[in-house]
């Protein structure tokens, strides 16, 4: 059961009210999901450079075990978001947070590149599974004057989650070894899949569809802060088998050059970003920095997209999408192209974190930004779908960004690296030129 068009009693209900706090507090948990998403996917990026050491293997041997986990997160991502519209976004959210809880605490136990492949993969599976259902849960728990930023503060935890990853391998790395982090990252991540499935509510918009009892209806709306809303919404008549739009609307005349587009710029957002998770630290180790700088590099890389998302998400509001972002991804092609041609100029560590800053911040908001472009174009009837398929398409970015990476920037180093971002985002400004179905201006 996918679920017909957003009900409009539901949606009337949570846009006349103000946006509570319970909402927010709820907003807030998913959010930490997504947080630990990031800091999970991310581990292997910090621990790359000692991991390498330990096992004496070069940067080749470990391009299969990057591919791996963007491979899972592809298939999570697109069967994700149809297990959230089948079944409930809760449940689907709720699992996948287990998955990738299990899989990536079991990686501070292998001994292999082909355990760590095998792992990997396992973990990508959840880690994917995860966005397009807090993108729905974000979407459908908040009041549409603020969709677009509730959507982007959820997924700005993605480089968030990076700050955290790189401030805790700083910390972790030289004293107890790669092993730790992992074991670090997949414990916190398992302890919030129980806070989950014991306090969040499922999505009020799949339950009236669902044809849910006035029960389940009522704590779902109790645990949003609406407890008189009940007798506001009309009686429940849904049985299950509400007719649906289809996952090939995607494709249909009306939708198929606006999906075109958003998997496009998703690829190219995604290789830019994967490229810098598996790749910047240790480029910069390479290029003279410690393990600890090095890992902060990636951290500043991602501090960057923290504030730069949260601007873009309150500006977009105001002025729509269309500029915003294709502002940020233009201003990330000209940072990429600046260092580029400073990769081998000798920087301070300040000015060189402040730069990759700079670019990380416009990458990240572009890319972060997209998820609340895709509950934008997409219905309630096909946003799960909709937005995990753009995801999933876009999870092919960032396998290529691990396959091509140990290649490419493996033998053009830093400047490779940064012109390969700016190649990247400069696809996303045409996509975004050219997409029509864009958060308008206020």
């Amino acid at each position: 059961m996918a679920f017909a068009e957003e009900p409009s009693a539901v949606a009337t209900l949570i846009d006349e009210r103000s946006w509570g706090l319970r909402q927010k507090l709820l907003l807030a948990l998913v959010s930490l999901a997504i947080l630990l998403d990031g800091f999970d996917n991310q581990s292997l990026g910090f621990a790359l450079p000692v991991l390498m050491k330990d096992w004496g293997v070069a940067k080749a041997a470990l391009g299969g075990a990057l591919a791996a986990a963007q491979f899972g997160m592809l298939i999570g991502a697109i069967s994700g978001g149809m297990v959230g519209d089948r079944f409930g976004r809760k449940l689907a959210l709720v699992a996948s947070v287990v998955l990738f809880g299990v899989g990536t605490l079991l990686i501070g136990f292998v001994h292999t590149p082909m355990q760590l492949a095998g792992l990997r993969f396992a973990a990508g599976l959840g880690l994917g599974a995860a966005f397009p259902n807090v993108a729905a849960l974000a979407a459908e728990f908040t009041p549409t004057r603020y969709r677009s930023l509730a959507v982007i503060l959820s997924i700005v935890c993605v480089p968030l989650g990076g700050v955290v990853g790189g401030m805790a391998a700083a910390a972790v790395l030289p004293v107890m070894g790669w092993q730790a982090l992992f074991v670090l990252a997949g414990g916190c991540t398992l302890a919030l899949a129980v806070v989950l499935a014991l306090i969040l509510p499922e999505s009020l918009t799949f339950l009236i569809a669902r044809g849910a009892d006035s029960v389940q209806i009522a704590r779902s709306l109790r645990r949003m802060g609406l407890d008189d809303g009940a007798s506001l919404l009309p009686p429940s008549t849904g049985t299950g088998e509400e007719r649906s739009m289809p996952l090939s609307t995607v494709l249909a005349p009306g939708w198929r050059a606006d999906s075109l587009l958003l998997w496009t710029a998703f690829f190219f957002s995604l290789i830019s970003v994967y490229a810098a998770f598996n790749w910047l630290p240790t480029l910069l180790a390479e290029n003279g920095l410690d393990v600890a700088q090095a890992a902060q590099g990636l951290a500043a890389f991602n501090m960057g997209g923290v504030i730069t998302a949260l601007v873009c998400g309150a500006l977009m509001g105001r002025y729509g999408s269309l500029r915003v972002m294709g502002g940020m991804a233009l201003l990330a092609v000209g940072v990429a192209a600046l260092l580029a041609m400073l990769a081998h100029t000798a920087l301070p560590p300040a000015g060189l974190f402040a730069l990759i800053a700079l670019e990380g911040g416009c990458v990240n908001g572009v890319q972060t930004s997209l998820y609340a472009l895709a509950a934008n174009v997409y219905p309630a009837a096909l946003r799960a779908r909709g937005v995990g398929l753009a995801t999933g398409i876009g999870r092919l970015g960032a396998m290529a960004s691990a396959l091509l990476g140990a290649m490419v920037i493996g033998r053009l180093g830093l400047p490779g690296f940064h012109g390969a971002i700016g190649v990247g985002m400069a696809v996303v400004v045409l996509c975004l030129s050219l997409l029509t179905r864009h958060v308008p201006r206020r």
